[in-house]
């Protein structure tokens, strides 16, 4: 029944943002005449006036908020990129705006695309930019379409800053690997920012918008180095013939887990590129291997190890994620693949028209090594196991699975239907709390449940260095 109602949630969702397709066809040039360009202009300008497309554009405001907007209008200046909280509240208040009201203000600005505020990050909800083509400008600095004119040796602040060696090896795992330390960013972006504090503040922008993730923060014995971040719009390596993480684990030994998400032509520009931006907080930062159209790593807890791949076929996009674990680990893997199937869906949410389905392929067919393995339909992920249910039949006929290859966690009586983990659950099972950094231990029947801390100096650095020493 839940797996229904998700379903006609989500057809309702289809039917009330259905794409709407102009069927006036505009030629245009992008030569010195741009001719075209005009009649483009009055044409949107027209589409925008339509209040059943745009509902906002008729919506009656406070004459307050008129006011911030054009003050906001004003502030944008070359060189300034971006105001700070205090400099916003000197403005409402000068707008008449009370101090409760900024916040709702800047949502609004922030949902017409006149400022960039993110209200929900804590430490770029301190500033607000009020003019967002001027944030694209300072971003050109490193997206151009051309990459080899990212890194120029020509550049004075960089021959000034590096040497002939150390600018090559750069230029290289730029190129290649989509890398750039921090330091050739500060360089970089030295005439936008001044200090290393609003260095800081744009870095963590990018992160935010998803053009970027933090790689390493390294040290060296008392030498802290600085952090190293990744590009994956720039990546060109292409999966390693030898994935020494992944062949280790082989079928014989452990189970796989694949679910994945289907689009049918047409796929966001950026979607896989900004997916991989965001696995870091659900990975485990001891080993990461990406390539221009996967990423391999292990599961925050080192119980499982993940493969996240994007494959285009037939006009077919998929983009699925892969967890291999032993049986007893199977819930690992399954929260490791389904939290990054969240991350997909919640990225594709600022498309709403667009259609995809969700499938889980058979781990039968998978171990059969079949060429074109049976899939189950993604209504699995919201059904709950029947009481009971030993296996589930392959979609072809041919062959069966255990529940807890089909079915997540939270669809499941207990956390893994094998009989060995239901045995070793019966006295004792250990949760990591990552808020905290500590282990919790729950011990005691039903009846009688006990609750101790198991403080740990470094509980991520424990799990990093078992990991190093089962893949080395």
């Amino acid at each position: 029944m839940d797996s229904m109602q998700q379903r006609q949630a989500q057809l309702e969702t289809l039917l009330k943002n259905q794409l709407k397709v102009e069927m006036k066809v505009h030629l245009i040039s992008s030569a010195e005449s741009m001719e075209g360009i005009e009649d483009v202009k009055e044409h949107l300008i027209q589409l925008v006036k339509d209040g059943k497309m745009f509902p906002n554009i008729h919506r009656w405001l406070p004459s307050s908020w008129a006011k911030m907007e054009k003050r906001l209008l004003l502030e944008r200046q070359p060189y300034k990129y971006m105001l700070t909280w205090d400099e916003c509240l000197k403005l409402a208040k000068s707008c008449d705006l009370n101090p409760d009201d900024v916040q709702p203000v800047l949502s609004y600005l922030h949902q017409l695309g006149n400022i960039l505020h993110f209200h929900d990050n804590n430490q770029l909800k301190q500033y607000v930019f009020p003019d967002p083509l001027l944030v694209i400008d300072i971003l050109k600095e490193i997206f151009h379409h051309d990459h080899s004119k990212v890194l120029k040796m020509s550049d004075p602040s960089i021959k000034a800053r590096f040497t002939r060696v150390r600018l090559q090896k750069m230029q290289k795992d730029f190129l290649q690997q989509g890398l750039i330390p921090q330091e050739l960013l500060e360089t970089l972006m030295r005439k936008h920012f001044k200090s290393a504090e609003n260095m800081n503040i744009l870095i963590e922008l990018m992160e935010r918008l998803g053009l970027c993730y933090e790689v390493s923060r390294a040290t060296e014995g008392s030498v802290k180095i600085k952090p190293v971040y990744r590009f994956p719009w720039y990546l060109q390596d292409h999966k390693p013939n030898d994935l020494k993480a992944w062949e280790k684990h082989t079928l014989g030994e452990t189970e796989q887990i694949t679910i994945g998400l289907e689009m049918h032509k047409f796929c966001p520009t950026g979607v896989f590129e900004r997916l991989c931006t965001r696995l870091q907080s659900h990975l485990n930062s001891s080993y990461r291997q990406d390539w221009i159209d996967g990423v391999c790593s292990y599961c925050w807890d080192g119980n499982a190890l993940l493969l996240i791949k994007k494959e285009v076929k037939d006009d077919y996009i998929n983009i699925t994620a892969t967890g291999k674990a032993e049986m007893t680990k199977l819930d690992s893997a399954w929260n490791g693949i389904t939290s990054i199937l969240d991350e997909l869906k919640t990225i594709l949410k600022e498309w709403p028209g667009i259609v995809y389905d969700e499938y889980i392929i058979c781990a039968h067919c998978i171990k059969q090594n079949e060429d074109s393995p049976e899939l189950f339909t993604g209504d699995y992920l919201y059904t709950n196991c029947p009481q009971g249910l030993e296996s589930v039949p392959c979609p072809s006929g041919i062959g069966s699975v255990h529940p807890s290859l089909v079915y997540p966690p939270s669809r499941r009586e207990t956390k893994d239907c094998s009989p060995e983990a239901n045995e070793a659950h019966q006295g004792h099972n250990v949760t990591l709390d990552k808020s905290t950094g500590s282990f919790v231990l729950v011990t005691g029947d039903n009846a009688d449940i006990k609750i101790q801390d198991l403080k740990l100096s470094n509980p991520r650095e424990e799990v990093n260095d078992r990991l190093n020493d089962s893949l080395w």
